[in-house]
């Protein structure tokens, strides 16, 4: 390996943290695969790779034949997955009777070595593969919960990215035919002290290093994707990856509020606001983060469990607005009409945002914010909005409404930034015009499931990264009750009844299953149980339409009748 070419190592510090530099390796297999449902579900992947033989021609997009589930799985900056054989290794010791799962191919990865690993693999390498090819490390693989069918073991994808055995993905610099038994030869290594490893440390664990992440925007070679995520964690503040497949039980503190105003804001928007009851209340933690719900309860026999965006304020003084709904269950309708000045509720902290997670905006002229709202999902960004108005950053608003005359807080929103969208004016918001192709947004929804979905299917096709959308639901989808049913969990054979004020999360946590949860709201998947049979309603915004056919969200979504679940 003497004409290999290694990046200056320019202090003594970074000096100890040089990778070690990988043997020349060989190609175990190459591998291509068929967009198929995995074997026993109906969730559909290409993760199921067969071998090929022979010489396979290697374009700038991948593998002759090799095809992706979705868009941004693929596409030049990932051509190519490569997973290290010698995992497998680990994995059939940690889960053992798996080994006819846990073997070469089982990854979904296009290429297999022995002695290449995230440890000795740094951003930037250049591999030369047999006598043609040129290969260029551009990103590592970040586990989803497929692997968990994959596998059928339902911890495969929290293990993978904690254990740092994800594989990593190559652009092609010089296209060819590649073959099992090619060599695979590193030639130029421009960053020795960024190793995947390191890069996965800061991704999922030392989230917070501002220093670390401003170097990692600066790493050529890198992908666009991940310098995305560094470069907004820097201005917004670090994603919560680890809630997304570790969970996050936080203990609920239940306080007694008395309504001290409300008003009319529109002929169905009231202004609410309480304010704490005595001195019992424990104020330690009184402030809020970005984007955040507070959870009432309310009514006979606190009957009603609800959670709302918080207009301003905080855990001492708070505002709400909320529509009435004559077709819910119930909440906004006794809201309206049955608190009225001086009567008492109980509220605790609900969630706050996962994307961003911060609770500051910044004034970033590169970033600009783009706020999609449908009726009163305004009250989920009036707090955000007063805040970016007090700085110099670019932002436009985009409101659809029924009437004016129904545009609650619209007095309160900068009249020059923002676009209102009356239905009896016949006005309609169009997505694809105020939804930019470039990633370069931040785009911000909350409104009516239809919208939601809409702007959620086009930020995907455009490939933003998660980090550059947050997305809320209003309404029923946010508290996990309504209508009783009955689920039969597979496993155990128990019948457990979901009465109309609980959610089946809070069931299945009563009945002992340790389910992990996050967000309680339907945004983080994280709470996901296995769905058998059984008519559901699916709420919340972390499922796609496959994943629906499979799973549901406990912390949301309720069953018709009986449903057949696994957890």
């Amino acid at each position: 390996m003497g004409s290999l070419n290694v990046g200056q190592v320019t202090s003594d510090i970074a000096a100890v943290n040089v990778a070690p530099l990988p043997p020349r390796d060989v190609l175990l297999s190459v591998r291509t695969g068929k967009i198929r449902a995995l074997a026993g579900v109906k969730i559909r992947s290409a993760i199921n790779k067969q071998e090929r033989q022979g010489k396979i021609e290697l374009t700038s997009t991948g593998l002759i034949g090799d095809e992706v589930q979705y868009e941004a799985h693929g596409g030049p900056e990932k051509a190519l997955h490569m997973y290290s054989a010698a995992h497998y290794d680990a994995w059939n010791k940690e889960v053992p009777n798996r080994e006819h799962l846990f073997k070469i191919g089982g990854f979904g990865e296009n290429l297999s070595v022995r002695y290449l690993n995230e440890g000795n693999v740094c951003v930037g390498d250049i591999f030369k593969v047999g006598s043609e090819v040129l290969l260029q490390v551009s990103d590592v693989r970040q586990p989803c919960f497929k692997l968990n069918h994959r596998f059928e073991y339902k911890k495969t994808s929290s293990i993978t990215q904690n254990s740092g055995r994800t594989g990593w993905y190559y652009r092609v610099l010089k296209t060819g035919y590649i073959r099992e038994g090619d060599t695979f030869e590193l030639i130029e290594r421009t960053h020795p002290t960024w190793p995947l490893s390191r890069i996965q440390k800061y991704l999922y664990h030392d989230v917070n290093n501002a220093e670390a992440m401003k170097e990692i925007t600066q790493l050529r070679g890198l992908g666009e994707e991940m310098v995305s995520v560094f470069t907004n964690r820097l201005v917004k503040g670090a994603e919560d990856f680890s809630g997304r497949l570790e969970g996050d039980r936080i203990p609920v503190v239940w306080q007694s509020y008395r309504l001290v105003e409300k008003n009319d804001l529109t002929p169905r928007v009231k202004r609410f606001v309480f304010e704490i009851d005595g001195s019992s209340a424990d104020n330690e933690s009184s402030g809020f983060g970005r984007f955040p719900h507070v959870r009432l309860q309310f009514g006979p026999d606190l009957a009603f469990s609800r959670a709302y965006s918080v207009v301003s304020g905080d855990m001492k003084r708070f505002e709400l607005g909320i529509a009435r709904d004559d077709k819910s269950r119930g909440g906004s309708v006794y809201l309206h009409d049955h608190v009225h000045v001086g009567d008492v509720v109980t509220a605790a902290k609900g969630h706050e945002a996962q994307t961003p997670k911060t609770d500051h905006v910044d004034n970033d002229q590169s970033m600009k914010h783009i706020f999609v709202i449908g009726g009163i999902g305004v009250t989920a960004y009036v707090r955000d909005i007063a805040m970016l108005s007090q700085t110099s950053a670019d932002f436009q608003i985009h409101y659809a409404v029924r009437s004016r005359n129904e545009a609650a807080y619209l007095d309160l929103l900068p009249a020059s930034k923002t676009t209102v969208y009356a239905k009896d004016e016949g006005r309609r918001l169009e997505l694809a015009r105020i939804i930019p192709t470039a990633k370069m947004a931040m785009i911000y929804c909350c409104g009516p499931t239809s919208l939601l979905s809409g702007c959620k299917d086009l930020t995907k096709k455009l490939r933003y990264p998660q980090n550059l959308v947050y997305f809320e639901e209003f309404g029923s989808a946010t508290t996990g009750t309504g209508n009783p049913f009955e689920v039969e969990v597979k496993s155990t054979k128990q019948v457990l009844q979901v009465p109309q004020d609980k959610s089946l999360l809070q069931v299945l946590t009563e009945a002992g299953f340790e389910l992990e949860s996050s967000c309680l709201v339907g945004n983080c998947g994280t709470c996901m149980v296995d769905y058998c049979r059984g008519e559901v309603e699916h709420r919340g915004t972390a499922l796609d339409d496959e994943m629906k056919e499979e799973s549901m969200l406990s912390c949301v979504s309720r069953g018709k009748g009986r449903v057949l679940i696994d957890c």
